[in-house]
């Protein structure tokens, strides 16, 4: 990261959040057989391992103060719902310092199943009803936890497709309870749409 003074407050918070330990704080060396899983809206995602554990550390383009800001967010809304089983857990940050800057990555709970989208993409036609359902039931449970804080998920849906009224057909052979329920999730009322605790 760049040591300019627009991001030293940020900056600060995070090291006064570790220096109370309301974070943990894992040295980088700490870390190996460190290996890139994925990129997303702000960074990347590397799979590693310490200690015999794996976790998942999730590095950021551009540490300027909007992406310290994103990771003083995300480390707040962690403590917020760091006791749902069905969210992954953020267990603390590490710092990748060079000679020109230094980097803060999330240090964060390793999902081996990979991300829901691509779980889905390779396994959806193996998976049973009863498979869909419960994944559908964790997910809507996640869901609700974050709503149920205030806290909106940026990353759950294609926004652009969906505003513009593009919706995936009905999948074949669904069972027509769940292919009700699921379109009635599509109006574009939302006093129309049935609520997460009738889904």
């Amino acid at each position: 990261m760049q040591d300019t003074e627009y991001t030293n407050e940020w900056v600060n918070w995070i090291e006064e959040a570790v220096n109370k330990e309301y974070f943990k704080f894992y040295e980088y060396q700490q870390f190996d057989n460190i290996q890139h899983i994925g990129t997303g809206g702000f960074g990347k995602v590397y799979r590693a391992k310490n200690s015999e554990k794996q976790f998942a550390l999730k590095s950021f383009f551009n540490l300027d103060n909007i992406t310290v800001k994103e990771i003083v967010r995300e480390l707040k809304i962690q403590r917020e719902i760091d006791f749902h089983d069905n969210i992954i857990r953020c267990y603390g940050i590490t710092k990748l310092e060079s000679d020109n800057h230094n980097d803060y990555w999330l240090v964060m709970e390793y999902a081996d199943g990979g991300s829901l989208r691509s779980y889905l993409k390779k396994n959806f036609n193996k998976l049973t009803w009863d498979d869909k359902y419960n994944m559908a039931y964790q997910l809507s449970c996640a869901i609700s936890c974050l709503h149920n804080e205030g806290i909106v998920h940026r990353d759950l849906h294609s926004p652009l497709d969906i505003s513009q009224g593009h919706r995936e057909t009905v999948v074949p052979d669904t069972p027509d309870e769940y292919a009700k329920i699921y379109t009635k999730c599509w109006d574009g009322e939302s006093d129309n749409r049935p609520t997460i605790y009738q889904i």
